[in-house]
């Protein structure tokens, strides 16, 4: 792979400096050379779609476009595609030519390659409307899968990362506060930590502090079993050399003494994004030892913890007897608020160029039957997305989602969220108000109910629950976006939600083997 080679900004092709300095699209200085191919980087995020602020941008320059068969420009093209790795990425090939017969080149071959000529980039630059005659060409000659930022399977960073800015501005512009995102699963907490990672280094080499973006360590402690496991850890991300002899040291005494030292070596503050804390704090099994040393790392100034869990650390953030008491300020991740879901259902559809009918009771349905859960939402526009890609169309209607509720990866989506995050005697409650709502007639309870009414579904199935473990497990389904609180009442968050867990589940069995299995 080649160097970079530096460039000042009046040596880019003329397309590139028109989006830099006219449309802000910011060209990063440096490119690289691949068989004689100039490729840049360009800051496509604000699209919101499957483009980065590092866009490949492929400069054919004209005596490459004239001195090249089609058929051998489009294959050495493919190599530059192939050996930079650029597919996934979307590349953009400006080419100082005509552009139909290389286009049709790669439709041949089903390699989906976006493509500006000459005559493209011309009346781009002279359009009323530039950004928008480049966004139609680009949703032109790309899938919709290439083009979608919904992801329902793995965090996300960058241009599909949606909501959550205020989170986002009150963690990085907290000096030394350390934060506790806490939040059930699939609702963004590793999205949220990769994009305050991604901001933090993007801000350093911004900088040209490349010190700084060493002091930022995001870490999975899911995979941690011990303390010594934690601290080899540390160890291993800041200084290998140290790991040799590691196992030599007294731990109380060297750890402490190692954060002052690595803080001391990288000029600053060292931050550490701790994910998954829950398993740490299962790992630690009572021994609140590593946490005070922790704290006092962050109480000398030499560290920052921003950590993100659910049930254990919820706990240890209210329990006074707990290291992590008053040394994190909580956060807790929520649904999305209206305006949020309409940035993400709308914007991105919009700059793929497809037309809601009927576009506030799209949005109205998609909100109400999501409840706002980001990872639902994304998996309900994936769904239409498919389906659109299928039809070749480009308009959503509402008649179009009639039928999310028959695929069944979103079925078993909404059902495994619940499972995954609830206990049994959670699910019993919720159990015991499907059942209480089939007795009376009704598919699925879509009324209010508050604790003496929940208390008198139990009791007629021949089950005692205590006060407080009732108000804890509404509390804890609110948090997981099962229930809604409405005054004293409670509602189901997702209205469909009971009406699939009837469909897929015996709900009488369920109920009765918890009882039998005595998880009172």
């Amino acid at each position: 792979m080649n160097n970079p080679v530096k460039h000042e900004y009046r040596d880019l092709p003329d397309f590139l400096q028109f989006l830099d300095q006219k449309l802000n699209y910011h060209v990063r200085l440096g490119h690289r050379e691949e068989l004689n191919f100039e490729i840049y980087n360009a800051d496509f995020s604000a699209w919101k779609l499957r483009f980065s602020d590092r866009t490949p941008v492929i400069h054919v320059r004209r005596k490459d476009a004239e001195g090249f068969s089609t058929r051998d420009l489009g294959q050495s093209l493919t190599d530059v595609v192939r050996i930079q790795n650029l597919l996934e990425r979307n590349p953009i090939i400006l080419l100082d030519g005509k552009g139909e017969e290389l286009r049709d080149y790669f439709k041949t071959r089903a390699l989906s390659l976006v493509i500006l000529d000459e005559r493209d980039q011309e009346e781009i630059r002279t359009s009323r409307r530039p950004t928008g005659d480049l966004l139609d060409r680009v949703s032109a000659q790309l899938e919709l899968f290439r083009l979608s930022p919904y992801e329902t399977t793995k965090p996300v960073t960058g241009s599909r990362f949606f909501g959550r800015q205020y989170d986002i501005r009150r963690i990085l512009h907290g000096g030394d506060t350390n934060f506790a995102i806490m939040g059930i699963r699939r609702i963004g907490k590793t999205s949220l930590m990769r994009e305050i990672e991604r901001q933090l280094k993007e801000q350093a080499i911004d900088r040209g502090d490349s010190q700084a973006e060493k002091r930022v360590l995001y870490m999975d402690c899911n995979a941690i079993r011990s303390t010594a496991d934690f601290m080899q850890e540390i160890v291993r991300q800041f200084s290998p050399r140290e790991l040799t002899r590691l196992y030599n040291q007294q731990f109380p005494i060297y750890f402490p003494n190692f954060l002052e030292r690595m803080s001391k070596q990288y000029g600053g503050q060292l931050i550490f994004l701790l994910d998954e804390f829950d398993g740490l704090l299962d790992a630690l099994a009572g021994d609140a030892d590593l946490l005070k040393k922790l704290r006092a790392g962050s109480n000398a100034g030499h560290c920052r913890f921003i950590i993100a869990g659910y049930r254990r650390l919820l706990r240890s953030v209210h329990d006074q007897d707990s290291p992590l008491y008053n040394f994190v300020t909580p956060l807790r991740l929520k649904e999305f608020r209206r305006d949020e879901a309409v940035s993400l259902i709308v914007e991105p559809m919009e700059n793929m160029r497809i037309r809601l009918e009927q576009r506030n009771e799209i949005i109205d349905t998609i909100y109400q039957e999501t409840a706002g859960q980001p990872n639902l939402i994304q998996y309900y526009c994936s769904i239409l997305l498919d389906g659109l890609e299928r039809a070749e169309q480009r308009v959503i209607t509402p008649q179009s989602l009639v039928n999310i509720y028959t695929d069944e990866d979103f079925r078993s989506f909404i059902l495994n969220t619940f499972m995954d995050n609830t206990n049994e005697m959670e699910k019993a409650l919720v159990y015991a108000i499907i059942l209480e709502a089939g007795e009376t007639g009704s598919s699925s309870y879509e009324g209010t109910f508050d604790l003496e009414l929940m208390d008198s579904f139990l009791k007629s199935r021949g089950v005692e629950m205590f006060l407080s473990d009732l108000e804890v497990c509404c509390r804890n389904l609110e948090l997981a976006g099962t229930f809604t609180k409405e005054g004293r009442s409670y509602r189901f968050t997702t209205p469909i939600f009971p009406r699939l867990l009837e469909e897929n589940y015996n709900v009488s069995f369920l109920f009765r083997k918890l009882v039998e299995e005595g998880i009172w």
